[in-house]
């Protein structure tokens, strides 16, 4: 059994950890990593980033984003909110497990939670917990947040889309009302840990440091996840259109582009501000009429 807490809140350092533990660590059993950061916005492995959150005002207000190896949908991140992260051998795993571990740390502070679907976990109706996963050949891994005391404003001022008219298999996140537990992180820490210890009882403890990882390994994981390759690269391929322009998007960049004044997107890095810039001039400068197959 093995615990790690880092002492970082920087998201890109703390999903590179995640993912060396699930990749490296594979011989001190299951494994409960703990951790914060400041303010970012954190999609799924296949989500669009431009259907989820509104990327010109954090890019503003200096609010990074980040994508996790893991499914599921947007969250907000910040020093109110607590991650968890479960790894262990992949015959193993049982979602059950988890969330029970989580109730029951949650019921020393006289919580009663409920899980409402596969990933959300609630109380009094609203969510606190949102759940994802990701699956390697030997080993799964299972991690979820924990509204503490986040700060709501922020969480529904960067979450949404305000682009419109995209054709996408991306995953889509589900909006849900929200709540803080009003715990400190400190007190649910604790609490985790010795459900944790209770939960997958057995086995020698361990704990880990940062210093203990083998950092070139790790280096090499945190410039990928804050590298735009994966954030923007990894995004599914994607169309977004209005009426007088239509681009295809791979791998974040436009690989197809028709319409009025088109090439100047073709094979460069998809911009929202642009689009939406080159949508509002050609509203009011051009006045030919509007292509049929662009309606």
């Amino acid at each position: 059994m093995l615990i790690v807490q880092s002492s970082s809140k920087n998201i890109y350092r703390n999903l590179a950890i995640e993912e060396y533990l699930m990749k490296h660590v594979v011989d001190r059993g299951p494994v409960l990593f703990l951790w914060q950061s400041d303010g970012a916005v954190v999609i799924g492995k296949n989500q669009n980033p431009w259907c989820e959150c509104r990327l010109d005002l954090m890019e503003k207000e200096g609010v990074p984003l980040a994508r996790r190896i893991s499914g599921g949908g947007t969250v907000y991140h910040d020093a109110g909110n607590l991650n968890y992260c479960i790894i262990v051998d992949r015959i193993q795993y049982c979602d059950e497990q988890v969330y029970e571990m989580v109730f029951k740390a949650l019921k020393t502070f006289n919580i009663r939670a409920e899980r409402t679907d596969k990933s959300n976990l609630c109380v009094d109706g609203l969510k606190f917990s949102g759940n994802s996963f990701s699956f390697g050949k030997e080993r799964a891994l299972h991690h979820g947040t924990l509204l503490l005391n986040s700060d709501l404003e922020r969480l529904n001022r960067y979450l949404g889309s305000t682009l419109d008219r995209v054709e996408t298999h991306a995953i889509r996140s589900v909006p849900a009302k929200v709540t803080n537990l009003n715990l400190s992180v400190g007190e649910v820490s604790a609490a985790l840990q010795e459900s944790f210890l209770s939960t997958y009882e057995g086995g020698r403890l361990f704990y880990l440091f940062e210093t203990d990882f083998e950092q070139v390994q790790l280096e090499s994981l945190i410039e990928k996840q804050s590298g735009d390759n994966w954030k923007y690269g990894a995004t599914p391929r994607f169309i977004v259109k209005n009426q007088r322009l239509r681009l295809e998007v791979l791998k974040g960049t436009v690989v197809s582009a028709e319409g009025i004044q088109s090439s100047q997107f073709l094979y460069k890095p998809f911009l929202l501000r642009h689009f939406h810039n080159h949508t509002m001039l050609t509203s009011k400068k051009l006045k030919s009429k509007v292509p049929e197959n662009f309606k």
